[in-house]
């Protein structure tokens, strides 16, 4: 008896196109995109679409944390900057390719697409994160089996967040993130808020008795590199 069942689905993934780089002036259209159009956009899958040839990863980086306070996951970009590739990928997020012409727009610019393309990951097909909304509490462990992890509220000192694939978190993170657990050395960590008590990927970790100056509160990537951990502030 097969002890797997695969089940094809067609799910529906939301794509903002980018024409600037003022992220106060995108922070504000999101809010209001956002609360005029709730049933549509709560924890809805985004693409984003970016354009502008002055948008930086630091601009991302920014973005992705708006769409994140107005309850809207972003899981992947379309552009053409290596930076922003880079970055994307680093966060744990998919690459996707230029839509064909075809492709209906919706008059609010939003474009809908089939999410069966695959992730940023080689040789493995995308599937949706598990996104977690809620704070996740001291002594409280999450896991996400065969995906990536999505964190939108704060991990408490104490908690345990493991993940098969790689773990973005937009609000602090004071416990333990284990990503990667199957020994994917490509798994990657974001925290937005960095101050964790151990970072793990592939089963290489760090233990912090005290968060670094140079890394607390701040942006932080982590990657794996020649057999170690590479922490990047963004």
């Amino acid at each position: 008896m097969n002890k797997i069942e695969v089940i094809v689905q067609t799910e529906t993934l939301c794509t903002l196109k980018i024409l600037s780089n003022n992220t106060d002036a995108l922070a504000d259209e999101v809010s209001l995109l956002a609360s005029n159009n709730k049933a549509q956009f709560q924890y809805a899958p985004i693409i984003l679409e970016i354009e502008n040839k002055n948008f930086q990863a630091n601009d991302l980086a920014v973005l992705i944390e708006v769409l994140a306070q107005n309850e809207m996951v972003a899981v992947g970009v379309r552009t053409q900057k290596q930076e922003l590739v880079d970055f994307a990928k680093f966060s744990g997020l998919a690459v996707f390719k230029k839509p064909s012409s075809s492709t209906s727009k919706a008059k609010i610019k939003i474009q809908k697409v089939d999410s069966q393309i695959a992730n940023s990951h080689q040789d493995k097909i995308y599937q949706a994160p598990k996104i977690i909304a809620n704070k996740v509490y001291s002594f409280k462990q999450v896991i996400a089996e065969d995906r990536d992890l999505v964190l939108l509220s704060k991990v408490s000192s104490g908690a345990d967040v493991i993940a098969f694939g790689s773990i973005s978190a937009y609000k602090e993170v004071k416990g333990s993130l284990f990503a990667g657990i199957q020994g994917d050395e490509k798994a990657t960590i974001f925290v937005q808020s960095f101050n964790a008590e151990l970072i793990s990927i592939a089963g290489i970790y760090k233990k912090f008795d005290v968060t670094p100056t140079k890394l607390y509160a701040r942006s932080v990537m982590i990657d794996l590199v020649n057999g170690r951990l590479r922490f990047q502030i963004i």
